[in-house]
């Protein structure tokens, strides 16, 4: 281990002195001492692995270390990684970039006829809910388009044609978490299978889905047993026009009611379907069938839906530590900075030129995907502290992206950590969590008054995800305390 500390010169019981690595301009040697045996004492946990973790405690806004430990080692940063997507995006697209999705026709119109194709060109959006849905179909309605003769055409050529990062594994999960991606995706590309219990033993469980608009089949093997512990799982198939959703296991009577969620295999189908069915409830007749295609020089424009704001959309992104919205807007801030169809490598080329050209050590820093998703993502945690130094100088962008972090004990993914610290609510972080790696990282208010930024990062730790998190808090709470004393 590596470590940079402001400690005295002690002697230790047997006599010898252990010597530490001054390092000048920090916290005085008595604060320090606190520190560093406060943070020394929590990684010193046995389900720990020292060497593959790493901390680093900087101050704001000078940058100065005021505590390391392996803070030049590359890890494995899980959803850390989205602070560099996050910022990235803010800095190239700017915190009150819209997503729009167009819609457009070509052919005559005569009326309320089309006589032709009406076309949904999706634009990136990682938010566009049936909600925003049924409000496209409803506004196009109210400007009289009641029937269409052909076909209702999805063009998602703004991106590439990768539903998920080249450097994933292609074996994908039906998890939420794993969603494939898309220019035009609406839900998240994610399905609620919603389960609940009959009136007795016996009778099947009431078994929906939410929202379908006809893209899906359930088949429902699930019953209701007073006997037996509530087990639930739903799966769906992996192709064809209609997709298959099983449902299997038991409820007892009286349970509540629980949702399953799915990631859908045809991002695109689902949406054109999804549009398909809003437009049909509008009062809006689609003759033809569902088809992709492009938006020509013949089309005409005839409306644009846009999104919240993106600084809206990257606090529920961070805060939440959602992959799919991480990942539409790497791909987007491609498209748009560097022209369509906006793909993952570019993505990455305009991450890592941002980080560089902001002053960032790039040293043994590899970035695979928007959302640290990929195992093979590596940082250091003085890496990370650099870019949040950089964030927090940052007046333009800066303020968007310190919202964006959960507050600790307050919301978001951390909502329920630090409720009995003194720096509850006086921290804000964004979690990262894979198997046996755990991350954090952020800005702590210490009790002094001073400000810092710090990187976590726990690889290969047997710690379960609760006690990974109880060392992090440990370590904030001893930044609060103990940082800037004198």
């Amino acid at each position: 281990m590596r470590r940079t500390a402001v400690y005295l010169l002690r002697t230790a019981i047997t006599g010898v002195l252990a010597l530490f690595v001054l390092t000048p301009g920090v916290a005085g040697a008595d604060g320090w001492g606190k520190l560093g045996g406060a943070i020394d004492r929590a990684i010193r946990k046995a389900c720990v692995k020292p060497d593959h973790s790493a901390v680093c405690v900087i101050s704001l806004p000078d940058g100065k270390p005021v505590y390391t430990l392996n803070a030049s080692t590359p890890l494995i940063p899980a959803s850390v990684q989205k602070l560099m997507t996050t910022a990235a995006a803010l800095h190239y697209l700017g915190p009150d970039y819209r997503f729009k999705t167009g819609v457009y026709h070509i052919g005559e119109r005569l009326g309320d006829v089309i006589s032709g194709d009406i076309i949904i060109r999706g634009g990136g959006d990682p938010k566009l809910t049936p909600e925003q849905v049924w409000l496209i179909a409803r506004q196009i309605r109210r400007m009289g388009i009641k029937e269409v003769t052909g076909d209702l055409v999805v063009d998602d050529t703004f991106f590439d044609q990768l539903s998920y990062a080249p450097a994933w594994n292609k074996n994908r999960t039906q998890r939420a978490y794993d969603a494939r991606l898309g220019a035009l995706s609406v839900n998240f590309n994610t399905v609620g299978v919603h389960v609940y219990p009959g009136l007795k033993d016996g009778d099947p469980l009431i078994a929906t889905i939410f929202p379908d608009p006809g893209y899906f089949r359930i088949v429902n093997k699930a019953t209701t047993k007073s006997h037996g512990k509530n087990r639930v799982t739903a799966w769906r198939s992996n192709g064809g026009r209609k997709t298959t959703v099983v449902a299997e296991g038991s409820m007892k009577p009286g349970s509540k009611g629980r949702v399953i969620y799915l990631n859908v295999i045809n991002p695109t189908l689902y949406a054109g379907e999804t549009f398909k069915k809003y437009f049909a409830d509008a009062g809006i007749i689609i003759r033809g069938d569902i088809r992709k295609g492009v938006v020509g020089d013949d089309a005409t424009l005839i409306y644009v839906h846009e999104s919240e704001p993106l600084s809206a959309i990257i606090r529920g992104l961070n805060k939440y530590s959602n992959n799919f919205t991480a990942e539409q807007i790497a791909k987007t801030m491609a498209a748009e900075v560097s022209g369509q169809p906006g793909s993952h490598q570019t993505a990455i080329e305009l991450i890592n030129r941002f980080l560089i050209e902001s002053g960032v050590d790039m040293t043994g820093v590899v970035i695979v995907d928007g959302s640290g998703l990929s195992r093979r993502n590596r940082t250091t945690a003085a890496t990370v502290a650099s870019l949040l130094k950089v964030m927090r100088r940052r007046f333009n962008v800066g303020p968007d992206f310190i919202a964006s972090l959960g507050i600790m004990g307050v919301d978001g993914s951390v909502e329920k950590r630090m409720k009995t610290s003194p720096a509850k609510s006086l921290a804000r972080a964004k979690t990262g969590t894979l198997a046996k790696i755990s991350s954090l990282a952020g800005y702590v208010k210490s009790a002094g008054g001073g400000l810092y930024a710090f990187a976590i990062l726990f690889n290969d730790n047997g710690c379960f995800y609760k006690d990974a998190d109880k060392i992090e808090d440990s370590i904030v709470t001893a930044i609060y305390k103990f940082a800037d004393i004198k």
